[in-house]
């Protein structure tokens, strides 16, 4: 079955960046006026229901895809043909989750993400109503899916392309202005487009704002038991390190094809199981038995010490994104080059030396991304985004942890994996109507 929308939702809602608030708004200004953007401006469109509801053969099973506990999503042919989409039509008790969305969707653009096309508001009597979110389609389904449920789970390569892709999405969105920390990074929050590149899904969590400007805002802690960070008590613990623990958890998921809580296992939580086979230096006793283990042990190694170091109990010690998007380079060339090259010396005989895994700026984890073209408009566009330097590449020893360092880490107990988090309602700007979107064009940053 393909899905767009993941089968374990988050259930939590939460406030969107506080445009209500003049004051902080000039504030951020600003502080943004340094900062240059590259933008592009695009149209949110408003849906009629009538529209949404032709577009799906009326909500037919047909065009279902998938259901979780936020959203049943459909398969909406649109324009009369011209746009293929998917349509989530929101539970009325998560109305603040889904207007949270749409604020932070409208304003970012990214070939990383699952892209905002468009909304319509679902008019139910009274107060109450219901948000149709209309996005890009996604046909191959989720990251989740390939992982748990595929008979044939991808091989070492895909799975580490998988990574580096999904850890330059969150890259870009905390390096936007301003930034954005995602708070609920899961595989089932991961979906495949339909040139097998993984993009990060779900919104609904996310918050969009300077750190210490989020702060101000006293959101309450939310995300998915399992992957949310241990350090994120309270309002003021936020942090885009907590996206870091959470991607940390994911890549220790990939690596080992076990789920974040598995209650089948003792002990049910992911990091419970892989920290001490890390800490004994047992690399290899992490990696998924169901696939053929990485041609070059280094690839396992590297792989679980950068989890555990996304995983590090003091949030400050965690890299950031950019660290780790680096690291997994490495890593990619390495899983890469080691088969075609052992085949090689299987053909040619002995080989005097190994081929560099340097050279190029090329990683090969972006297929031809190059230009994408895009549902919203039928059009072809050049994808531009800020380039982020790096001052130097870390090398393989510098993306690792050492055996002491695991060792002092300390056990985290966590339950089973249940999206968990109390917010307050979502405050509407006075200028707009019904949700915080504004349904002319405007400008949107444009994400690497």
């Amino acid at each position: 079955m393909r899905y767009l929308c993941n089968v374990e939702s988050a259930v939590a809602t939460c406030d969107s960046y506080n445009f209500d608030k003049p004051n902080l708004n000039l504030s951020l200004r600003s502080k943004n006026k340094k900062k240059t953007n590259h933008h592009h401006s695009t149209k949110i469109r408003r849906f009629t229901f009538a529209e949404l509801e032709s577009a799906t053969n009326g909500f037919s099973p047909r065009t279902f895809l998938g259901k979780g506990s936020q959203a049943s999503v459909f398969l909406a042919t649109l324009d009369g043909g011209a746009l293929t989409a998917a349509v989530k039509r929101t539970a009325v008790s998560v109305t603040a989750t889904a207007e949270n969305e749409i604020e932070v969707l409208s304003k970012i653009w990214s070939r990383r993400i699952v892209n905002l096309i468009g909304y319509a508001v679902d008019s139910l009597g009274g107060d109450r109503k219901r948000l149709l979110l209309v996005v890009e389609y996604m046909p191959n389904g989720s990251l989740y899916d390939l992982i748990h449920k595929n008979p044939k789970p991808p091989g070492w390569s895909k799975r580490v392309r998988f990574a580096l892709q999904i850890a330059k999405a969150v890259q870009a969105l905390h390096g936007s202005n301003p930034p954005v920390i995602h708070r609920d990074i899961k595989s089932s929050n991961v979906l495949i487009d339909e040139r097998g590149n993984a993009r990060l899904s779900d919104f609904g969590l996310a918050l969009r704002g300077h750190v210490e400007d989020v702060r101000v805002m006293s959101t309450p802690p939310a995300g998915t038991l399992g992957y949310l960070d241990p350090c994120y008590l309270a309002p003021a613990d936020v942090s885009p390190k907590s996206d870091v623990f959470s991607f940390g958890i994911l890549l220790l998921e990939m690596v080992s094809g076990r789920r974040a809580i598995d209650v089948n296992y003792s002990p049910p939580s992911i990091l419970e199981w892989a920290l001490p086979l890390v800490k004994s230096g047992n690399y290899q006793g992490i990696c998924d038995r169901r696939i053929r283990g990485p041609t070059d042990p280094t690839v396992s190694r590297e792989l679980a010490l950068l989890a555990v170091r996304c995983v590090r109990s003091k949030a400050e010690r965690r890299p950031a994104m950019a660290e780790v998007v680096e690291c997994l380079k490495t890593v990619y060339k390495r899983v890469r080059v080691a088969p075609l090259w052992n085949n090689l010396r299987r053909r040619v005989g002995d080989v005097e030396r190994s081929p560099p895994l340097g050279g190029g700026g090329f990683d090969g984890s972006d297929g031809e991304e190059k230009s994408v073209r895009t549902s919203r408009h039928g059009s072809r566009r050049t994808l531009s985004g800020r380039s982020r330097k790096v001052s130097s590449v870390p090398s393989p020893d510098q993306c690792m942890l050492t055996i002491e360092e695991v060792a002092t880490r300390g056990r985290q107990r966590v339950g089973r994996s249940k999206s968990v988090g109390s917010f307050r309602d979502i405050k509407v700007r006075p200028e707009v109507e019904e949700v915080k979107i504004n349904p002319e064009i405007k400008e949107v940053n444009v994400l690497p």
